[in-house]
């Protein structure tokens, strides 16, 4: 009797070692996948943070419509965007945003665009339309923005792709875009002028005393102001004036790889952690 019950008390000894061995192995699986899922979350946010301009790749010579999207990345709301147009692209027009006041300044290749109420809230974003011809020439431009907080501070998105405040590139190729649309939205090949188009567009209509007439043009003012002074309003703040920021010049060079390229090997490295924990968890329970 003496005997079995020696030989019980090591068969739940011998039984107990693999499963504190699986719960070791299945502790260590989940030291693992915690922070590459957090590092996949972080790496997301940062991305999604960003002021973005798109397309990020469109012709040579085309009239294209951009969007930049100005996210709130603090507490506090967003009142005010200026953006610096780059070398050899010209701006041509933009599309009104109810509740913000739009100054175009040639003088300083800038686009302002301010808020006449709250502007954009902590959580939200807003996207601005806009039409730029852009160079002849293959290359990059390089959208450097500043956006201006109600705390008075100022973020500015004018580094590079590796900088925690990167400014927007559009790669622009001869190929990369053999279509865009015009002023009027038709489709005009690169490197053409959509201006004779609107022409050819407007003889179109046999009786224009017969077509209806427009409405009067909305009274939004867009007379030129040095986009300076709304920077100089950021309560003792140094800050470059976007106004005598240079704009950057087409680059004919390929960017290198981005936070976009970090993200996708580390949401790979989370999915391969969540699985050996998925294959551990399936292990531990057949035991």
């Amino acid at each position: 009797m003496k005997q079995t019950t020696t030989n019980s008390t090591h068969a739940v000894n011998t039984a107990g070692a693999p499963r504190q061995s699986l719960n070791r192995t299945w502790k260590k699986l989940l030291a693992l996948a915690a922070p590459a899922s957090a590092a996949m979350l972080m790496f997301a946010a940062i991305a999604s943070a960003h002021v973005s301009v798109l397309p990020k790749e469109s012709g040579t010579g085309a009239w294209e419509t951009y969007t930049m999207k100005v996210p709130v990345e603090k507490d506090v709301n967003t009142n005010k965007v200026v953006l610096k147009i780059p070398q050899g692209a010209e701006f041509q027009q933009y599309e009104p945003v109810p509740g913000w006041k739009t100054t175009v300044d040639e003088k300083t290749g800038t686009v302002t665009w301010e808020a006449e109420g709250d502007g954009i809230a902590a959580g939200e974003f807003q996207r601005f339309a806009f039409v730029v011809k852009n160079p002849a020439e293959a290359g990059e431009l390089a959208w450097d923005a500043f956006q201006y907080y109600t705390d008075g501070s100022i973020v500015e998105w004018t580094g590079d792709e590796n900088a925690d405040t990167p400014h927007a590139i559009t790669t622009i190729g001869a190929a990369a875009g053999e279509e865009a649309a015009n002023a009027h939205g038709q489709t005009a090949a690169a490197g053409t002028d959509p201006a004779a188009d609107n022409e050819a567009s407007d003889e179109a209509v046999s009786d224009p005393a017969a077509a209806p007439a427009d409405g009067a043009e909305s009274g939004a003012d867009t007379e030129s102001s040095d986009a300076s002074g709304g920077a100089g309003d950021t309560q003792g703040e140094t800050v470059s004036d976007p106004a005598t920021v240079p704009a950057d010049e087409a680059s004919s060079e390929t960017s290198g790889p981005n936070n976009s390229a970090l993200l996708y090997v580390t949401l790979a490295l989370s999915i391969v952690a969540i699985g050996l924990s998925a294959f551990a968890l399936v292990s531990r329970k057949r035991k």
